[in-house]
């Protein structure tokens, strides 16, 4: 069942052009906005595979590793009790490995063709870049930045970043509320917003509201090192709000949480590579594509 979730999912996404300590003051809706723009596209170009000396290595040493994400489900999970992996980026970094070795996907998963170390937030492109990992497939947003430090593939992925806040009623009782009663953007002004260090949620959350004429509000950002450390502190009341991608929301909200309706800054993920070895992108890609 989940298999064929997965495949649906991936059909339909791979159309598209294709976050805890100290706190900052900042300048600040509820229906997606600064999302990516969409336009018409030609049918992708065939994807030549060369077998260069990293892929070569890659086959030598006999697994492709892959940093991933532990703890969003969909995307990347880490079960402990069962000590496996699922998700969508887990599913990509097999397919990427069987295009290597020439099997399937799940041939490549019956091999033991991948090792997949989970990488977090704050952690994940320090690992990239000390070749503890080939790649990494790891909710990562596609900028221009991250694409002049890595080589970056295709999006594979398009979320929103949201809001979720400590909720102290019934399912129908919008004014219980918690955090304030903060039920959208317009509500954050003062208020202290958590949100995942070394990630682009609180640019994109500034760019934002700083394109929104309506509303004017100035937040207090406040930086963890990752989301179990976000939630906590949200659930402590420690900060009012937990801002990060939405999919990330839905692997923590619990009958005391709630995720507001707002929606903003589309976030396209895509995989990284260290740029001396850009060549694995071309798999990668084939293997979005694909």
């Amino acid at each position: 069942m989940f298999k064929r979730k997965v495949a649906v999912l991936l059909m339909v996404i791979m159309g598209m052009s294709v976050l805890l300590g100290g706190c900052n003051s900042g300048g600040a809706g509820q229906k997606p906005s600064g999302g990516p723009e969409t336009t018409e596209q030609d049918a992708p170009e065939e994807i030549t595979l060369e077998e260069d000396d990293f892929i070569k290595s890659i086959k030598e040493r006999g697994k492709l590793i892959v940093g991933c994400k532990m703890d969003v489900p969909g995307l990347g999970l880490y079960d402990q009790e069962t000590d496996s992996w699922s998700g969508l980026e887990v599913e990509l970094a097999y397919k990427t490995a069987g295009l290597i070795f020439g099997v399937s996907s799940e041939e490549a998963k019956e091999k033991g063709l991948v090792e997949i170390k989970g990488v977090t937030v704050a952690d994940r492109e320090e690992t990239l870049e000390n070749g503890d990992i080939d790649c990494m497939i790891a909710t990562y947003t596609i900028t221009k930045e991250r694409g002049e430090r890595f080589t970056l593939s295709d999006s594979y992925y398009t979320d929103y970043v949201g809001l979720m806040v400590r909720y102290t009623g019934g399912d129908k009782d919008l004014d219980s509320l918690g955090s304030g009663d903060i039920k959208s953007i317009a509500d954050l002004d003062g208020k202290y917003v958590g949100v995942p260090r070394n990630a682009t949620t609180r640019e994109d959350f500034l760019n934002y509201i700083n394109t929104m004429n309506t509303i004017q509000v100035s937040p207090i950002f406040c930086e963890y090192e990752s989301y179990d450390q976000l939630f906590t502190a949200l659930k402590n009341g420690n900060i009012d709000v937990m801002s990060v991608d939405v999919s990330i929301l839905n692997g923590y909200v619990d009958n005391s949480t709630k995720i507001l309706d707002a929606r903003f800054a589309g976030q396209h993920y895509g995989a990284a590579v260290r740029n001396e070895n850009a060549n694995l992108i071309n798999y990668i890609n084939k293997a979005i594509t694909e």
